[in-house]
C-alpha cells in the first residue's frame, strides 16, 4: 500500500474530499451550461455560476429555495410533467425560451437527470444549455430552405438541388425533377452516390465539390427528348460557403425554337433566291424530319376536296405510298383529317381506316400529324409527320408543328407571289407566250447550251399578213381575238421543249432547241398550214409568213437577225410562204 494514500492531509481525514469537490466545483463553474442540484423537495442544493446569468442571483442566493421562488410561477407550472417525470426517475429532455437576468430572450435545451440511490430517487441534476445560436441558425436554414423550395416549384421548367459539404441533398425540389426519374423524397437526406448510378455520381462529383469550393459550374444534359442547362454554384452564409446548389433550367423549347428559327432563315433565303416552289417544299420536308426527328416528313398539296398530291417526302417516298392521293369517305390519315376538318390532327395508322392511311401502314407508319397550310387564307395543303412508332408523335409536336405550318405559310405564299410576278414580267398579257424580253434571256442560254454541246438549234420568226387590215375592218379588239387565236394554234403546233414568244404587234418567234433546219422549216410549214386552212371566226381566212434559220447558218450573233432576213424574203415571193436562210442567202 502507497504510504501517501493512508496518510491524512494536515491530520483532517475529510481533507481529500473537499479538495475534490472544490476541484468539481471549480470544473462546474467554468463551464457555460447552468448546472445545479435539486432534492426531491425541489429546493436548491447546488448551482455552479452560470447561474448568475440566467437569472441574476449567486448560487449562495438560491441556496435551500424552492425552484417555484427561483424560476417564477410561470416557469415552475410548465416544467410540471417534466418535474414528475424526472422524479419518477425518468431522465427529461426538451427545450424552452427563457428570458435571461438582461432580458434577453433565449433558446435553452434542459435537461433533468435522476440521482437514485438504494432505488429511491434522492433528487435530480439540471443542465440548462443556451443553444439560441444554433436555433437561429437552424430557422435561417429552414427559411432558406423554404425560399429555395418555393422558388424552384413556382418557376415552370425548373428544378433546385441542394447538397452540402458531404455532397447529401437537403433539398430536392422543382417541377422538371421527374423528368430526372426522380422525387424529393428518394433524394433527400441521401448522398450522390446512394441515390444515383456510379457512373453519374462520379460524373457529378468534381462539379460539386467545385461548387463548394467557390467556383460555379455549367453543363447540358440531354434526359430523353428534354435538354437541361445546369449550374452548379456555391452557397454564400455569413461565416463563408455553407452548401452547394445546382439549378437546372428545361432549355428544350429554346433549343428548339433556335433551330426551327434557323431552319426558317434557310427556306427565307430559298424564297430570296427565287427557289422554286417545289424546290421550297423540298426544303420544308427535308427541314422538317430533320427538326422534329421523325421517321418521315411531306408537304401534301390539296388539288380538291377529297384529292391531294404529295409534291415532297424526306427522305423519300415509300414504294407503297401513291403520290397522287384520293380521299375517301372516313379516310382518317393526317392529310386527309386535315383536308376534311382545317385543323391540326394526330392520328394512328391501322389498317381498314381508308385507302391513304392503309398505304401508309404498309409502308411502315404506324403514327402521323398534320398541319394545315393556308394560302391567302385559303386551303393550300397540309405539313405531314408520320412515325414507324405509335407513340413517335405527342401533343406538343402537333402544337410546335402548327405553329411552323404558320411560317411555312408564309414562304410558299411568298414563293407563288414571286412565281406569279416573274410570270406576269415574263409573259406577253394578251396572248400568254413569252414576251420579247424574257424570250431573249431563254434566247441566250440556250445558245450557250448549244455552242457547249453542239446540238443543232433553229429560229422561226413569223408574221400574220396584212393583219393591219384586220384592225382597220374590224377594230382593234377584233384584232386582239385574232391573235390570241394564232397564239393558240402555234401552242397547238409546236413540241415540249420548243419556246414561243410574242415579239410585238403581229410577229412571233418560234425556237427550236435541237432541231437543224430542214425540219425547222418543216414545223414551219405545219403551223403556216394550221393558220390558212381555218378561218378566224368573224374574220375569215388568214395566213402568215416564217422565215427560218438554223445556228449553224449564222452563229450566235446574228441567228435573230438572218431570220428576220427570211421572213422579209416570204413577204416579198407574197406572202403565205416560209423561206429559209442559208448560205449568206
Amino acid at each position: 500500500m502507497d504510504k501517501r494514500q493512508s496518510e491524512p492531509t494536515d491530520g483532517d481525514p475529510s481533507a481529500p474530499v473537499a479538495a475534490t469537490a472544490r476541484q468539481i466545483s471549480a470544473v462546474l463553474n467554468s463551464l457555460p451550461a447552468m448546472i445545479g442540484y435539486w432534492d426531491r423537495e425541489l429546493r436548491s442544493r447546488f448551482a455552479n455560476d452560470a447561474y448568475v446569468g440566467w437569472i441574476g442571483r449567486t448560487p449562495e442566493q438560491i441556496r435551500g429555495l424552492h425552484m417555484r421562488d427561483v424560476v417564477g410561477e410561470e416557469a415552475f407550472r410548465e416544467n410540471q410533467s417534466y418535474l414528475a417525470g424526472v422524479l419518477a426517475g425518468k431522465q427529461q429532455l426538451f427545450g424552452q425560451t427563457i428570458v435571461n437576468a438582461s432580458g434577453q430572450t433565449r433558446q435553452a435545451q434542459i435537461s433533468y437527470m435522476p440521482d437514485v440511490q438504494d432505488g429511491q430517487v434522492q433528487g435530480f441534476f439540471v443542465m440548462v444549455t443556451d443553444i439560441t445560436d444554433r436555433v437561429l441558425a437552424e430557422r435561417r436554414e429552414h427559411r432558406d430552405a423554404s425560399r429555395y423550395r418555393a422558388l424552384a416549384s413556382s418557376i415552370p421548367s425548373v428544378f433546385v438541388l441542394l447538397f452540402d459539404a458531404d455532397l447529401r441533398y437537403i433539398i430536392a425540389e422543382g417541377q422538371e425533377l421527374a423528368a430526372f426519374g426522380h422525387a424529393p423524397a428518394e433524394l433527400e437526406g441521401r448522398t450522390i452516390h446512394e441515390v444515383l448510378s456510379p457512373e453519374l455520381a462520379a460524373e457529378l462529383e468534381p462539379r460539386y465539390r467545385a461548387a463548394l469550393a467557390g467556383e460555379e459550374v455549367g453543363w447540358t444534359r440531354k434526359i430523353g427528348q428534354r435538354t437541361f442547362s445546369l449550374t452548379a454554384r456555391p452557397v454564400d452564409a455569413a461565416d463563408g460557403i455553407s452548401a452547394g446548389m445546382v439549378v437546372a433550367v428545361d432549355i428544350t423549347d429554346r433549343l428548339q425554337r433556335e433551330r426551327t428559327w434557323a431552319a426558317l432563315h434557310e427556306i427565307a433565303t430559298a424564297v430570296a433566291r427565287s427557289a422554286a416552289p417545289l424546290d421550297i417544299s423540298v426544303r420544308v420536308a427535308a427541314i422538317l424530319q430533320r427538326l422534329f426527328a421523325v421517321d418521315s416528313a411531306a408537304v401534301v398539296r390539296f388539288t380538291g376536296s377529297r384529292s391531294a398530291d404529295i409534291v415532297a417526302m424526306a427522305p423519300r417516298l415509300p414504294a407503297e405510298v401513291d403520290r397522287v392521293q384520293t380521299f375517301a369517305p372516313g379516310d382518317t390519315s393526317a392529310a386527309a383529317t386535315v383536308a376534311f376538318t382545317g385543323k391540326p390532327a394526330i392520328v394512328a395508322y391501322e389498317p381498314g381506316r381508308g385507302p391513304v392511311g392503309e398505304q401508309l401502314f404498309a409502308g411502315g407508319f404506324r403514327a402521323g400529324a398534320a398541319a394545315p397550310i393556308r394560302v391567302h387564307g385559303e386551303l393550300w395543303g397540309a405539313i405531314v409527320l408520320t412515325s414507324r412508332a405509335r407513340d413517335g408523335v405527342s401533343g406538343s409536336m402537333l402544337d410546335r408543328l402548327a405553329e411552323f405550318a404558320e411560317l411555312v405559310e408564309i414562304a410558299i405564299g411568298n414563293t407563288e407571289a414571286w412565281e406569279m410576278l416573274e410570270h406576269k414580267a415574263s409573259t406577253d398579257a394578251l396572248t400568254g407566250l413569252l414576251n420579247r424580253r424574257a424570250f431573249e434571256s431563254r434566247l441566250a442560254r440556250e445558245l450557250e447550251a448549244a455552242d457547249t454541246s453542239g446540238a443543232p438549234l433553229s429560229l422561226v420568226v413569223l408574221d400574220i399578213d396584212s393583219f393591219k387590215k384586220v384592225n382597220d375592218s374590224f377594230g382593234h379588239p377584233a384584232g386582239d381575238e385574232v391573235l390570241i387565236e394564232v397564239a393558240s394554234r402555234l401552242r397547238d403546233t409546236s413540241r415540249k421543249g420548243e419556246v414561243l414568244a410574242r415579239l410585238g404587234g403581229e410577229e412571233f418567234v418560234w425556237m427550236l432547241p435541237g432541231t437543224g433546219g430542214e425540219d425547222a422549216v418543216q414545223a414551219a410549214e405545219r403551223a403556216r398550214r394550221s393558220i390558212s386552212t381555218a378561218p378566224f371566226p368573224g374574220i375569215g381566212a388568214l395566213t402568215i409568213s416564217a422565215g427560218v434559220c438554223e445556228l449553224a447558218d449564222a452563229g450566235k450573233a446574228h441567228l435573230m437577225d438572218r431570220a428576220d432576213q427570211a421572213l422579209y424574203r416570204a413577204k416579198q415571193y407574197g406572202r403565205n410562204s416560209t423561206v429559209r436562210y442559208r448560205d449568206g442567202t
